[in-house]
């Protein structure tokens, strides 16, 4: 029916029924009005009773139809859902193992990140860094570690080094001197040197070196790190600020952390050991 028919309906206060329910409703008023005119005889209602016996035999056969569609319906639902049950165990059991494949290989790169570190750190076993040293055009960085050697009560000569040069620039937001990296030939003359600058403590500064300027700035000697220990070393300082700890130096390139005197030395070697913290 269109709009304009239901609208046509709804103006004459009209019915409207389907031709199933007009032949029942037929069927019911011819009942009533041979009832009420008294004409009723036993065939009416035999026949009406043959019609109910009908009706109900079409209306049990239209709900077995029916049951059995929704049985099958329902079958078919339950074997798809015990389907998708089965592949959610079968992908649950897959990532169960993936996590466990990517927790070894997460391990076996940890691994070898630590040997590449390892491997680094050895190959700058004879190198130092001196920190605080005031840059100048066309320096001579060769005779500023001589001057270096010179202040700590140490003669560096040209045949111990192997290489010293500026270090590149750290980052854009850094603006004070550049460290000098000093590569020894021999290992024992690198910690000779830093021997002396640690029996110097905090007694070293620029006013000790033959500078053309005037200055008073502290002077450090320190290990050289491989990136990833540096890293790992501003992390463990900032934990020693955060935790408490007293004590933070570096050994032959190791990390170690001491919470005060006294208490036992910790190794960091990597982000685990300072999480562990």
């Amino acid at each position: 029916m269109s709009q304009a028919d239901v609208d046509c309906l709804e103006e004459l206060n009209s019915v409207w029924r389907c031709n199933s329910c007009n032949n029942e409703r037929r069927k019911s008023m011819r009942l009533e009005t041979s009832v009420q005119d008294g004409k009723l005889t036993l065939e009416d209602v035999m026949k009406v009773l043959n019609d109910i016996r009908e009706d109900q035999k079409a209306t049990k056969q239209d709900f077995n139809t029916s049951y059995e569609a929704l049985h099958v319906k329902l079958e078919e639902n339950a074997q798809s859902l015990q389907s998708a049950l089965q592949k959610i165990e079968e992908f649950s059991k897959r990532v169960v193992d993936l996590e466990l494949e990517n927790g070894n290989l997460k391990k076996k790169v940890d691994e070898l990140e630590i040997r590449v570190d390892d491997m680094e750190q050895y190959s700058r076993r004879n190198c130092l860094e001196i920190q605080g040293i005031p840059e100048e055009k066309n320096e001579n960085v060769l005779d500023i570690v001589k001057d270096v050697g010179r202040a700590l009560g140490m003669d560096v000569s040209e045949e111990m080094i192997d290489t010293c040069h500026r270090l590149g620039q750290k980052d854009s937001g850094y603006r004070g001197p550049q460290g000098i990296i000093v590569k020894f030939v021999r290992r024992l003359d690198r910690e000779a040197l830093l021997q002396k600058r640690r029996e110097r403590k905090k007694d070293f500064s620029t006013r000790h070196l033959s500078l053309d300027r005037p200055s008073d700035v502290p002077v450090y000697l320190n290990e050289s790190l491989s990136p990833m220990r540096r890293k790992l070393l501003a992390k463990a300082r900032m934990l020693k600020r955060d935790r408490g700890y007293k004590y933070i130096w570096l050994r032959n390139g190791n990390i170690l952390l001491r919470k005060e005197e006294g208490s036992a030395v910790i190794q960091i070697k990597t982000q685990a050991d300072l999480d562990k913290l």
